[in-house]
Formats: structure tokens, C-alpha cells, sequence
């Protein structure tokens, strides 16, 4: 029985690995770290055991993207991530197999489905995102991709399965921070709409609620759909949409939200008459919501707007009539820091706010700083020149020669009123004396 040790460097220590053949298989799995040399040959006939008796793994050389899709999702389980739509998505129809493959149920070749995690190179890496970028993809959908296909082979690495991540440096398109919002107008023209066909104007009639919801209280398309007649509370301020926990630990979402008249009407008119169900019943899988979406906004000649868009409307139109920024945080449910300003782009209200706010300051802080100032010019008199240093010229010199200097023929001047003084008393004293 002929078998080889190995060792080799690593950030955890020497590993010691194994190579051995059986029954035409080769076998490369890893002993362990810093191990003695009887700890290591104890380790290798065990496991040589184990190979021989069929109760070992598929060895790491022969490892696939696949063999470790069950330890990642343990680690989802164990991250309390609920919702496993968007990544398994992902991974069936993009990183594992192509769509194309995926739809004629090819094998594919050119995915990393079946590729061998010890065979990935960066060049693999940098392929898959030129593919998906001529495929149409944008890159904020091949970034996400990118995020997932990374944990993956983040928990290889962390389970031992694959030494290092060699995808890990790999340059990915820069994606743009979305700032499209819905205007009164594009929305006018889907309330509009007209359908002949009496189930499609049904189907209008609750896209138009959905609307009236999205921008009265800013939730995610999948949520709004998931709302029950349960959901919504009475108190003694109002209604209140009191929602389950987020499905995802990044996107989080607020434990309640308060409801305005607009956003109660869209949920059901009379709430004592609601009974228990979802509100919104025609549409039972999201990517069916947003081909009608799509539709919709093709139909009535609207260009661009994403239903998600509709969330950024409703920040957006917080800010604009002066909420502040915590308020808008907690209605958008946001947990990282600095993500409620991606979705306030601001306007002309806006931006007389801000300038009704620096202006306020001025006056409320006349000497702030140091830098306030008053204008002369405004009342007919020379304006006082102010340098780039936001001082007053001629009040401060900057080169440190030249002040070297000035304090130099100060002093100088000092010594010389001095010794004058000296000299001045030293004579009044000789003349007192005579």
C-alpha cells in the first residue's frame, strides 16, 4: 500500500496532505495542521481505512460548486436568512448553469456548476462577468450575482474544502446609484388606463392600490404583496401596518408602519368588514407582478421606472417637505448606516430647505468659526476683501519665512525701545544725583 505525505505552508500552519490511489481514484485530502510525524502517519492509515472501507468524502481536488452548496446553506439556516428566493435563483439560472442550458436542460460547460473548485482561476472569474455583461446584464445584477458565488466559496475556504478564494480580486463593473422616482404624471397615466377585458381591469384596479400603498408607506414589492388583513392594528392615534420580521438580514424592514388615509383605503376601505387573507390576490409569484408591471408601464409609454423606484419616490418625497433623516430611516426600515440617502434625491423644495438652513445659520451664529463677516458693499461701501483661507487679508501672513522675519524686526524693535528706555533712566538718575 503506497502512499505519499506532503507538506505545505499556510496561514493556519503546515498542513500535511495525503496522496493516495485506489481502485483508479486519486485521493489528496488534508491530515491536518503542525502534526508530528507519528501524529501524521496515524492520520494517514486512518483514513486510508476509511477510503478503502467507502466511508470517506469525494476528495477536495474533485470538489464542485455543487458539493458545497449543502454547507452553505447550512450557513444561511444558521445566519437566520429566510428568504432563499433571490440566491437560489441566482444560482440556477446564472452561476451553476447558464439560462440558456438551464431552459433546453443541457449539462453545462461554460458555468462552475460542474468545474472543480481547485481548477478556478481569476481568468474564469473575469469570463463569467464579461458573459453576463453581454448578455445585457447590469452590473448591479452581476455584482449581486458576484456576492453570491463569493460566500459561497468563502464557506469552502472556512470548512476546509478549498485553500483560498481565488475569485476573491476580481474587478467588477462599477454600478450607478439609481435615482429614477416615479413623477405625479407617469402615475396619472397608469390610474388612466383602460382594459376592456373585465379580469385585466380587475388586475388594474389592485396594481393602482399597490401604487397607493408603495408611495404612502415605502415597502419593498415583495412585502406589499405578502400584506394580510391581519397585518393592519387599530390604536388609539390611527392604523397601523404591524409587519413580520425581514426575510433577510440586510434588507431590513420596519416593525410597524403608520397608515394614512390613502394607504388605508388602498388596503380595503372599512377595516372592521376586512377578514383574514392576503390583500393583494392576483398575482401569486413576484416575477408574475412584474412582467404586468412591465406591461403596464410599456402600454401607457413610460420609460425606465422599476416598481422599486416607487420606494425611492417615497423617500424622496419625505425629505422634500423637511422629515428628518431618522424619521425616514426608521419608515424605510434601513439597518446600514448612510443607505436612507440613496433613496432621497432631493428637489426644488429641497434645495430651498438647505438654503434656508445655511442662511438661518449665519444669522443665528454671527461670529461661528471666525469666518462671519459683515458685507460693506451692501450698503454702498466698499465690500472687505476676504482671501482663500476665509480671513481678512492683510490679518495673517502664511509663509513661515516671512513671519520668521516679521518677528525678527518685532523683537529687533523690542531690544532697541529697550535699551532706549535704559539708557533714558541711567541719565535721569545721573542728573538726580547732581
Amino acid at each position: 500500500m503506497a502512499y505519499t505525505i506532503t507538506k505545505r505552508r499556510t496561514t493556519k500552519g503546515i498542513a500535511f496532505d495525503l496522496y493516495f490511489r485506489w481502485k483508479g481514484q486519486r485521493y489528496r485530502p488534508l491530515l491536518g495542521y503542525d502534526l508530528s510525524p507519528d501524529q501524521a502517519q496515524q492520520c494517514a492509515i486512518e483514513l486510508i481505512h476509511r477510503i478503502q472501507t467507502q466511508e470517506v468524502e469525494k476528495p477536495r481536488s474533485l470538489l464542485t460548486l455543487r458539493d458545497v452548496l449543502p454547507l452553505y446553506w447550512q450557513a444561511f439556516e444558521v445566519k437566520k436568512r429566510i428568504d432563499r428566493t433571490r440566491p437560489k435563483g441566482i444560482l440556477e439560472n446564472h452561476i451553476l448553469s447558464c439560462h440558456a442550458c438551464v431552459r433546453n436542460d443541457f449539462p453545462c460547460s461554460h458555468r462552475f456548476g460542474h468545474q472543480p473548485l481547485a481548477s478556478l482561476k481569476p481568468e474564469d472569474g473575469l469570463r463569467y462577468v464579461k458573459a453576463r455583461l453581454d448578455e445585457g446584464a447590469t452590473a448591479g445584477t452581476v455584482r449581486r450575482e458576484w456576492q453570491v458565488l463569493n460566500r459561497i466559496l468563502n464557506v469552502a475556504v472556512r470548512y476546509e474544502k478549498l485553500d483560498r478564494n481565488p475569485l476573491k480580486h476580481v474587478e467588477l463593473p462599477d454600478a450607478e446609484k439609481r435615482t429614477r422616482i416615479a413623477e405625479p404624471e407617469e402615475l396619472a397615466l397608469i390610474s388612466k388606463m383602460r382594459e376592456n377585458d373585465p379580469t385585466k381591469l380587475e388586475c388594474r384596479q389592485e396594481l393602482w392600490r399597490i401604487i397607493q400603498v408603495a408611495v404612502s408607506v415605502g415597502l419593498r414589492e415583495g412585502k406589499i404583496l405578502e400584506i394580510e388583513r391581519s397585518w393592519v392594528k387599530k390604536r388609539e392615534d390611527g392604523y397601523w401596518l404591524c409587519l413580520p420580521p425581514a426575510a433577510s438580514r440586510i434588507k431590513g424592514t420596519p416593525k410597524e408602519v403608520p397608515l394614512n388615509r390613502t394607504a388605508l383605503l388602498a388596503l380595503g376601505a372599512e377595516i372592521p368588514s376586512l377578514a383574514d387573507g392576503r390583500v393583494f390576490r392576483h398575482w401569486t409569484h413576484q416575477r408574475a407582478f412584474k412582467e404586468y408591471w412591465s406591461e403596464t408601464c410599456r402600454r401607457v409609454g413610460i420609460h425606465d421606472l422599476h416598481f422599486h423606484d416607487l420606494r425611492h419616490t417615497f423617500a424622496t418625497r419625505l425629505q422634500r417637505i423637511g422629515v428628518d433623516y431618522e424619521v425616514r430611516q426608521a419608515l424605510l426600515g434601513h439597518r446600514m448606516p448612510g443607505m436612507t440617502a440613496n433613496y432621497s434625491h432631493g428637489g426644488p423644495e429641497w434645495d430651498r430647505k438647505l438654503r434656508s438652513a445655511v442662511e438661518g445659520l449665519e444669522k443665528a451664529y454671527p461670529l461661528s468659526y471666525g469666518l462671519s463677516y459683515e458685507t460693506k458693499a451692501a450698503v454702498g461701501q466698499t465690500a472687505e476683501v476676504i482671501d482663500l483661507n476665509g480671513e481678512s487679508a492683510g490679518i495673517r501672513t502664511q509663509d513661515p519665512r516671512l513671519k520668521r522675519a516679521m518677528l525678527y524686526r518685532l523683537s529687533y524693535r523690542l531690544s532697541n525701545t529697550r535699551r532706549a528706555t535704559t539708557i533714558s533712566l541711567d541719565s535721569w538718575r545721573e542728573g538726580s544725583y547732581h
